[in-house]
């Protein structure tokens, strides 16, 4: 048996980086006193996941944890114990059962919709339309983990279209991400390649980013959730 949470990381932890939050919910998990399978070896590990990490400075409301666990615990319970145990900025939303061969959470998410606000006083209407009636949009970023410096990715292939509102000095961008095996694209990228393609000057450090789903694709690429509907609601 395997636990499924959704769970959050808020604004007063936005600046900590993945393996922090990671480590901050496995400290958690052993608090709650969850009885988690760990895997054998001499340096055995607890068998926990996560969906799909987060950038530094990203706010979420749909992060989806995923615990094996050595012996059955009524779900309901698991939660409840898990949100005593986590500190401030994370809260479990929901909590579900799947069977322990089930596909992993990482093989299962196959796109996340954001949010991004910063400030922007000049028209961008153009621009996106523009991004939205193109077949690709090339852009090459740092690789600093991979022996080639460079990266060139298709902005497009991973977000196919997008949407902004703009009003007070501000815009807000709404778009779907894809998420592949061999990866995905963060917003901070979306921005760069922006300026870079339309000439914005979209200031990209103080943008706002938040992850306001993340969902699997159906083979018929529909949104599903990455829960049942016995999902226990929090």
């Amino acid at each position: 048996m395997k636990l499924r949470m959704q769970i959050t990381k808020e604004k007063d932890i936005r600046f900590i980086s993945h393996l922090e939050y990671v480590r901050t919910i496995e400290r958690a998990i052993r608090r709650a006193k969850i009885p988690a399978a760990y895997s054998e070896g001499f340096n055995p590990h607890m068998k926990f996941s996560l969906a799909s990490a987060l950038g530094v400075g990203v706010v979420s409301y749909t992060e989806f944890v995923e615990i094996e666990l050595a012996e059955p615990m009524e779900v309901a319970q698991a939660a409840a114990a898990l949100s005593r145990a986590l500190p401030r900025g994370i809260k479990v939303l929901a909590a579900d059962a799947v069977d322990t061969h089930h596909p992993a959470l990482m093989a299962e998410a196959g796109g996340a919709s954001y949010r991004v606000t910063l400030p922007y006083a000049d028209d961008v209407s153009d621009a996106v339309a523009a991004f939205n009636s193109s077949n690709e949009l090339l852009f090459k970023k740092a690789a600093p983990k991979r022996k080639e410096k460079v990266k060139e990715i298709d902005v497009k292939f991973y977000i196919p279209r997008l949407e902004a509102e703009q009003s007070g000095g501000q815009v807000v961008f709404t778009f779907d991400c894809r998420i592949t095996p061999t990866g995905s694209m963060k917003a901070v990228d979306l921005l760069n390649a922006l300026n870079e393609k339309y000439q914005l000057a979209l200031p990209v450090e103080k943008a706002d980013i938040e992850r306001l789903a993340l969902y699997k694709l159906t083979r018929d690429g529909q949104k599903a959730s990455m829960l049942t509907d016995a999902a226990v609601r929090m």
